[in-house]
């Protein structure tokens, strides 16, 4: 019976043993559990530090495995060499204390030499020398925070260095945020200011304010005056997203004073320009005339805005036309309606000036520079400095006197004869010719260099006879300019306008001036090129219409006398004899009436 108490006493106690040991293998293998899938790389050392156990994660991030480790390696292995003293002090602090592990910022030395910041959080096991560690990689924590510290520095040195002031301030206007410009010129650092107040000196918030608008994720830009100081400033504002989901308003401005007023006399300028040319291209298409130039038909018109067109602008400018055409009243109306107007018209009839002659001409010359040379003379880019140069039938200037002329167009200068100064002269150059440029440069009579400097705005002029609808026009105005004073035109049948549209006028608009001057001196309308065609004066009114109101006899007698003999002078090209012998008077008589009415020689003016 003792015995068999016995026996159940150990059969009790070894299911207590087999329960105890199996407790202790499940509790081992529950610690096991939580130490692999700990957070963080953990490891445990022997006492005399070599390491006995880690978990998977101390094998991903030291790169060694649990074979090279556990029983192989000390703890201190994996450490950076100059951590080591730091780790030393730490575990001496740690030994034989209480408390919360020790924790310790260092670096770690993988199996292939990465270093990587850590964490080190450091413990001793109870009762003996065992260590438990474990590692948290901070190595993209530690680079992000460097990141943001370069990024902050780099947006500090390119807010500092903005040539403008700067704040931020929240929803509710409470200043976060000055730079250094902006803190000098108002004197305050941020911190809970309102920015209306400290910034506009506003007891409210200010009407242009917006906040509003960035408050809904835009970008706001506006000019606005300073009340304070009156000059201009340009304000963008921006929206700076927080991590709460707060939006606070970030403010650039910048003083732009001197450049809002140019744009403001720019646009003002510009404006008046575009009314005075609206208003002037709309005369035009009501006149028929542009200056001394008269026409009223399409290719006309098109010639007044080629002329307001080259106006505009300061380039030279070639004028192509048939002799007569008009092309200096084209260069001068270019001049009178340019910006050179204040300044001299230089015309220069190229084809008139001996080849010998052009240098001293153009560039002039010193005293006793030549026989004859007695003073100094000025040169026709003297005159013509900050004003226009008309070279009429340019074509007839030598390659030779081109290229010296190019030099001083481009701005080189030139010498006058007999001087060594070289001067320079700043003009615009207008040139005319009736022959082809370009056929000149293919036989090597122009220079291709000089052409391309003279053609750039080239105006073509059409002949008379392309334009006949603008033939009545000039008549009627030649007939009431060479009407001789106190006799106003008289009345012409309308045969005296078909002839006139009729003839070819070879001479152009220059013939037809003639022609009407002929007409009003003697009553016969000629033509140099026979038209077969003659009017003579019976197609005029029977008599000179005069003025009675206001006038004696007398008076009406002297301006019938003045106009018979003006016109007999015109008819016997101011011969005094023959006009005398037709008139029925002697010269001396005839020269007394020609000193009493003042009737001077006269040529007829260039069209």
């Amino acid at each position: 019976m003792h015995l068999r108490q016995q026996l159940a006493a150990q059969q009790t106690l070894l299911h207590k043993i087999e329960a105890a040991r199996e407790a202790a293998r499940k509790s081992d293998l529950k610690c096991r559990t939580v130490f692999e899938n700990a957070g963080t790389a953990t490891f445990v050392t022997q006492s005399d530090m070599t390491i006995s156990m880690v978990n998977h994660r101390f094998e991903i991030l030291t790169g060694y495995s649990k074979l090279e480790i556990e029983g192989r390696l000390k703890w201190t292995h994996v450490f950076a060499r100059e951590d080591l003293g730091r780790l030393a002090r730490c575990l001496a602090e740690r030994q034989g204390a209480e408390g919360p592990p020790k924790e310790l910022a260092c670096r770690i030395v993988g199996r292939n030499g990465q270093v990587r910041d850590v964490i080190f959080s450091l413990d001793i096991v109870p009762g003996t020398r065992e260590i438990v560690g474990s590692l948290m990689d901070i190595s993209a924590l530690k680079k992000a925070k460097r990141y943001v510290l370069e990024s902050k520095a780099q947006l500090s040195a390119i807010v500092e260095a903005f040539d403008g002031l700067i704040y931020a301030c929240t929803a509710d206007y409470q200043i976060l945020y000055v730079n250094a410009k902006m803190s000098r010129q108002s004197g305050y650092d941020a911190g809970q200011k309102l920015c209306y107040r400290a910034i506009h000196g506003r007891r409210t918030p200010c009407s242009f304010c917006p906040m509003a608008k960035v408050q809904q994720g835009r970008v706001v830009r506006f000019d606005i005056t300073n009340p304070g100081n009156g000059r201009w400033y340009a304000s963008t504002n921006t929206p700076i997203y927080h991590t709460d989901k707060n939006i606070s308003l970030l403010a650039m401005i910048t003083d732009i004073h001197e450049r809002k007023l140019a744009e403001i006399a720019l646009k003002e300028s510009a404006q008046r320009l575009h009314r005075e040319n609206r208003a002037l291209k709309s005369g035009l298409r009501e006149r028929f005339r542009f200056g001394d130039i008269i026409g009223k038909s399409p290719v006309m018109q098109e010639i007044y805005e080629q002329i307001l067109r080259a106006a505009g602008t300061d380039t030279n400018v070639i004028v192509y036309g048939e002799p007569g055409t008009g092309k200096e009243l084209v260069a001068r109306a270019i001049h009178d309606t340019g910006p050179r107007r204040a300044r001299r018209f230089v015309p220069v009839h190229c084809g008139a000036i001996p080849e010998p002659l052009f240098e001293s001409e153009f560039f002039g010359y010193k005293k006793g520079a030549f026989s004859g040379a007695y003073h100094d003379k000025p040169g026709y880019l003297d005159y013509a400095h900050q004003g226009t140069l008309f070279l009429d039938e340019i074509g007839e200037i030598n390659p030779h006197m081109q290229m010296k002329l190019l030099r001083a167009i481009e701005g080189d200068g030139y010498t006058p004869v007999g001087s060594t100064q070289v001067k320079t002269s700043e003009f615009r150059i207008v040139a005319a010719t009736n022959r082809d440029l370009k056929e000149l440069v293919r036989q090597g009579l122009v220079r291709q260099d000089f052409f391309y400097r003279i053609h750039i705005i080239p105006i073509h002029l059409p002949p008379l006879r392309e334009r006949r609808e603008d033939i009545p026009l000039l008549a009627d105005y030649f007939l009431e300019k060479y009407s001789h004073a106190g006799c106003p035109p008289s009345p012409v049948a309308g045969k005296f306008y078909e002839i006139l549209h009729g003839y070819n006028w070879p001479g152009n608009v220059r013939e037809l001036q003639n022609a009407i001057i002929r007409f009003c001196a003697t009553g016969n309308l000629d033509f140099i090129v026979s038209s077969g065609n003659r009017m003579d004066a019976c197609h005029l009114a029977a008599s000179p219409t005069l003025p009675i109101a206001d006038h004696t006899l007398k008076e009406h007698i002297q301006k019938l006398e003045k106009s018979v003999i003006a016109q007999a002078l015109q008819q016997h090209h101011w011969h005094r004899s023959k006009t005398a012998a037709m008139l029925g008077i002697d010269r001396k008589t005839l020269a007394a009436k020609i000193k009493r009415y003042r009737l001077m020689t006269s040529s007829p003016q260039s069209w």
